[in-house]
């Protein structure tokens, strides 16, 4: 047991939403020089916990101590004057700007009152780069680079903070699933840096629902479920089952409980398509009462088809036909009427509009059959939308704004809007990102009630073991082709990592 003054004390943290009570009295005790994982399902309290310390939510009850002082944390200023820094899951950054000015935000050199030093800001973000040793443009802007790489200007931003102070204690960072949308290399180097940081003092909290980060970095762990403490252990004395079994309060004996069904009808055929310099020559068929997943390393253009397919972006070449008819997919708005939904990979930006209502949410894509006179009631929505919330088993209320909801919650919300409709044919892409192992088995379970009802999921996803036990087929992209399919019975690790790095031809 670490005897050393704590860093951080949070003692009986309580907050409360419309209707749900999102902390009861939660503890939570950080040591310098030490990971400390913080887990639980989704709603089980982390990130509003970890909201209350940035500042981002007034606490309603408890004590918060650093170094020992009672501290009120009312503005995310006073968290970062007090050596305190979050990394949420939904990254915080400003697409319109560079590299190097989402870095150095708020903190950019200036020659002047109000013009910035662009060379030394430039200097100042590729020393910290390269540094840190992340191979980023600092002059590219935001929104050019991918999701992964995002994460590592957000990244890059915390650590640019630690570097300003200089007060000799040791700062607070908390991590909120920074692995969600890194490759196996981007989360080797960050794990490189965080046992950088946590040898010069730096105290961690780590979000993941991904086990064997748990293990692979931490020290010791505190679960929460559903807003109360459960536990607090070192991890060298708790096993994996048990860490489930704390989470979710059950055993869950089936990772990816997939009951297959014997497939029906074509209800999506894709011949030929292609789009710009990222889809090439795109073929297959997904038939009512099937799975079938995509594979494929990041940029293999995996994202990219489900924009086509979803009508947000329109393919140049090729044709589409649903469900025996040609169609032409100029907008969501096409293929929402012809019953394909998108479960985007960032949920926040493409699936929510998060200062809108839940209910609001899941009846957006169907406002124009739920209106009156152009006009759509709020009544109406919180009637359309609350059995499919209530279905999802959504811990919030249909008049609850989306942003206050946990990224497992918020997912199902995005679920929701193509179940409240008539969509037939479901994309998801990355569904599991970001979503505790009890959820997953929820979503899993979604998903073969889903295919034994006759619709047909396109799984897209970067957890191999998680296609191999949910596909019926797979599909596996390199460089914005179909490199190589295989049935469910011929596929395996090494056989769809051979074909994503290109070593194997095209199998049927």
């Amino acid at each position: 047991m670490n005897t050393a003054r704590p860093v951080l004390e949070m003692r009986g943290i309580r907050k409360s939403f419309p209707g749900v009570v999102a902390l009861a009295g939660v503890d939570l005790t950080l040591h310098a020089g030490e990971v400390h994982m913080l887990l639980g399902e989704n709603g089980a309290g982390k990130s509003t916990l970890m909201k209350i310390l940035s500042g981002a939510y007034r606490k309603d009850r408890g004590e918060i101590r650093i170094h020992s002082r009672v501290v009120d944390i009312t503005s995310p200023r006073d968290a970062l004057d007090l050596g305190i820094r979050v990394i949420y899951q939904e990254l915080n950054l400003v697409p319109q700007l560079s590299v190097a000015e989402n870095i150095f935000l708020g903190a950019a050199p200036i020659l002047m009152p109000g013009v910035v030093d662009r060379r030394r800001l430039s200097t100042m973000a590729k020393t910290l780069l390269a540094d840190l040793g992340m191979n980023l443009d600092a002059g590219a802007q935001l929104a050019e680079l991918s999701l992964a790489q995002r994460q590592m200007v957000e990244i890059a931003r915390a650590l640019r903070d630690f570097e300003s102070r200089n007060t000799g204690e040791a700062p607070i960072l908390v991590m909120d699933e920074p692995t969600s949308a890194l490759t196996a290399r981007e989360v080797d180097q960050l794990f490189v840096l965080i046992e950088r940081l946590v040898a010069n003092g730096v105290a961690l909290v780590y979000i993941t629902h991904r086990l064997d980060e748990v293990y692979r970095i931490g020290k010791r762990v505190t679960v929460l479920r559903d807003g109360a403490n459960v536990a607090t252990k070192l991890l060298a004395e708790v096993t994996v089952d048990e860490l489930v079994r704390l989470m979710a309060n059950r055993d869950l004996s089936e990772q990816y409980p997939r009951r297959r069904t014997v497939p029906g009808a074509d209800l999506l055929t894709v011949e030929g398509v292609g789009r710009h310099d990222v889809l090439h020559d795109i073929s297959f068929t997904l038939r009512a009462g099937e799975v079938v997943g995509v594979a494929g390393l990041l940029g293999a253009g995996r994202s990219e088809l489900a924009r086509v397919l979803a009508g947000a972006d329109r393919a140049d070449t090729g044709r589409i036909i649903c469900k025996g008819q040609p169609v032409v997919l100029r907008s969501p708005a096409d293929a929402i009427d012809i019953g394909i939904g998108l479960l985007p990979e960032d949920r926040k930006a493409e699936g929510l509009v998060a200062g809108l209502t839940v209910a609001r949410n899941v009846a957006l894509p169907h406002g124009r059959r739920l209106s009156t006179g152009g006009y759509l009631r709020d009544q109406v929505e919180e009637r359309f939308a609350a059995p499919v919330v209530g279905d999802l088993r959504v811990k919030a209320t249909p008049t609850q704004e989306v942003r206050v909801l946990s990224g497992g919650n918020q997912q199902k919300v995005v679920l929701a809007k193509w179940l409240a409709g008539a969509a037939r044919i479901f994309i998801f892409d990355e569904p599991t990102r970001g979503v505790d192992v009890g959820a997953k088995v929820e979503i899993y379970q979604l998903i073969n009630r889903l295919t034994e009802e006759g619709a047909a999921v396109l799984m897209i996803s970067s957890d191999l073991p998680e296609l191999l036990g949910m596909s019926d087929r797979i599909l596996v992209m390199r460089g914005g082709r179909i490199q190589a399919a295989f049935d469910a019975d011929q596929a395996t690790q090494q056989r769809v990592l051979s074909a994503a790095f290109g070593l194997s031809g095209v199998t049927h």
